[in-house]
């Protein structure tokens, strides 16, 4: 038998539940790592990949359906690396052999990988071309991170984004490693964890590890001196962990960072994070979260949170001095998913960037962004409770049992108003939205409105009934949803603001032409084209699905309306080609139908196929209904 298939035959009976080590293969076959590299390399050319390849070892991949899924997946992150390493090696290039090396494949599969690369790059006037070996990227920044939030996004389909950006930044460190590790870490130290920071903490430990890869940056802190902090022993524990394993020493100064991060969490006695932070960072922050207050009418008042942005802030300082920027490209596509929190970034970022003379790139406003979020998460919570009505027989405290059975499965969802033996208890009064009954024929003996939903249980419930109810809910939610779009999307799409041109106008006059429709109706001030000019300066409010979203950087409005305007020629802007523009005028005292529609719109709106199934629309009706079914497609419903 060939060594090749003494390799394949031995991950067969081993390699099932785990990875097999280079080191081991070789002991086994007799002959060197490098030699079993080139066994799997091989081996892979032939077809569909038959090994799995990680930093861990090898592992044989069974043949099936999923795995050629599994194979397409993989194939988007080599070249979402690929595409990441041309980034950072934007002078010299990347070598083809080393890219081969580094991800154990032929030098003919990088090649082809950069082939699609630079045939999609093309379409963001970018260009992979070869320079005495060596590959370069080239064209603008701002082109570079169009192409890198495309890349992105059709891997976001199954709605685990938070996961899946976090795990590109850790290439074949398992994410699900160091969530576990982190919690046993803190565990061993007798330290609690909320859910909440511990979220927190990963996503900064993260980019500690992508940022200790191959660092050259020299430490200024000793490390006796981080002895001083109640989570040293537990952060110690990671530390030694990921250096034992995956072979990253994370920079001290980020281990100083995420102990003072949980320090300043929990409130340690004796710990102040202001002893950390310059005055001029304090007053700056300060004077910008005031400031975003009055604009976006958003309360900073959870000192935790304020501690944790303060410290993020303080280190974003230090690195501007130094020239030092994480390339968080990953969280660009906070823009995409969360406009409006990015807009608040935005603002945050220009306020920072003028008192303290720095800048501050995008993918940093991204991750401004995220600690934003955290905060505005908890006063978004809205009581959105199902009134459910129980109706059941009362024997043998059976009732109560179905009662907290029920309550405990779906506390968050429903609300329990009321339980009754029989539908002529029902108090009019308090009319349910959902009635859950042990009797089958109550159904068909009264006439409930069509506004109540109705299931049936069995007396012990079963998994199959907390399924059912399940269902009903997300039934409930989306239908409640519809309604709200079909009388809240006309309000914001009054008659007349539906306009199709008729000839190509520039993205100027295209200013020109919102800014006047909305102040002919009252929705803006006259300063709101230049807002509109302002904001476009800051950050592009094109995308590479072919729309536009102009709006001013503040809620400047005395109504909130969008002006939709559909062009048969595209309109350049920005580098993208844009045949549909989405105008926002925003009441600052009147947002909430906006909030309640914008973040699912634009979310959609990524995507080129979306844009262009409402660009089939004529008119101002067409255009709602159309949207109005993207909404509310693959089920979705607002929280």
């Amino acid at each position: 038998m060939h060594n090749k298939e003494r390799l394949i035959e031995y991950l067969k009976k081993f390699s099932s539940n785990k990875f097999i080590s280079a080191k081991e293969l070789a002991d086994i076959l007799n002959v060197t790592d490098r030699t079993i590299r080139n066994y799997v390399k091989s081996i892979n050319q032939q077809g569909i990949e038959t090994i799995e390849v990680s930093r861990l070892g090898y592992k044989y991949i069974v043949q099936n359906e999923t795995t050629v899924t599994i194979q397409n997946q993989s194939i988007s992150s080599r070249r979402f690396y690929i595409l990441r390493r041309l980034f950072k090696s934007a002078a010299k290039g990347v070598d083809i052999f080393d890219l081969s090396d580094t991800l154990y494949l032929s030098d003919a599969s990088i090649r082809s990988d950069l082939f699609a690369l630079n045939k999609f790059a093309n379409q963001y006037d970018l260009n992979i071309r070869q320079n005495n070996g060596r590959y370069i990227l080239d064209g603008s920044n701002k082109n570079k991170r169009q192409l890198m939030i495309q890349l992105i996004s059709p891997l976001q389909q199954d709605g685990l984004a938070f996961e899946v950006d976090i795990q590109k930044f850790l290439d074949s460190i398992p994410l699900d490693y160091i969530i576990t590790l982190t919690k046993q870490a803190f565990e061993h130290s007798n330290l609690q964890l909320n859910t909440y920071f511990l979220r927190n903490f990963v996503l900064h430990l993260v980019i500690a590890i992508d940022r200790a890869k191959d660092s050259l940056i020299p430490t200024s802190i000793e490390a006796k001196s981080l002895k001083i902090y109640k989570s040293f022993q537990a952060i110690e524990e990671i530390r030694k962990d990921i250096s034992k394993h995956f072979h990253v020493d994370i920079l001290l100064d980020d281990i100083k960072e995420l102990n003072i991060l949980y320090e300043g969490e929990y409130r340690q006695e004796n710990f102040d994070v202001l002893q950390f932070v310059e005055p001029k960072v304090l007053h700056s922050l300060d004077k910008a979260l005031d400031e975003i207050s009055n604009i976006y009418l958003i309360e900073f008042s959870d000192k935790q949170f304020k501690g944790r942005l303060l410290l993020h802030v303080q280190n974003l300082y230090k690195r501007s001095q130094e020239k030092r920027f994480s390339r968080n490209l990953s969280l660009m596509e906070i823009k995409i998913k969360y406009p409006v929190l990015f807009d608040i970034a935005v603002y945050l970022s220009s306020v920072l960037s003028k008192d303290l003379s720095i800048d501050i790139p995008d993918d940093e406003i991204a991750f401004l962004a995220l600690h934003i979020g955290s905060s505005m998460e908890n006063q978004q919570k809205k009581n959105k409770q199902i009134k459910t009505i129980i109706i059941t027989p009362r024997y043998n405290l059976q009732e109560k049992q179905i009662k907290e059975k029920i309550e405990q499965e779906f506390s968050k969802e429903l609300i329990i108003v009321d339980m009754i033996e029989d539908l002529l208890e029902l108090d009019l009064a308090v009319l349910p939205e959902l009635i859950i009954s042990t009797q089958a024929s109550l159904k068909k003996d009264y006439m409930l409105p069509l506004s109540i939903a109705f299931v049936t249980i069995k007396e012990f419930i079963t998994l199959q009934d907390i399924v059912l109810i399940r269902k009903k809910i997300e039934q409930i939610k989306q239908h409640k949803y519809q309604n709200e779009l079909t009388h809240i999307l006309p309000r914001l799409i009054p008659e007349g603001f539906y306009i199709n041109l008729n000839k190509k106008l520039t993205k100027e006059k295209i200013f020109e032409l919102i800014s006047t429709k909305f102040q002919s109706k009252n929705y803006t001030p006259a300063e709101y084209k230049a807002a509109l000019e302002e904001r476009e300066k800051l950050s592009a409010t094109s995308f590479p699905s072919g729309i536009a979203i102009p709006h001013a950087i503040k809620y400047m409005s005395y109504k909130t309306g969008f002006i939709i305007i559909h062009s048969p020629e595209p309109i350049e802007w920005a580098g993208n080609q844009v045949n549909l523009v989405i105008a926002l005028s925003v009441d600052k005292n009147n947002s909430e139908e906006f909030n309640q529609v914008f973040p699912r719109m634009i979310e959609l709106l990524a995507d080129e196929l979306n844009v262009n199934y409402l660009k089939k629309s004529t008119n101002r009706d067409d255009f709602i209904s159309a949207l109005i079914k993207l909404m509310i497609s693959e089920s979705y419903y607002s929280e």
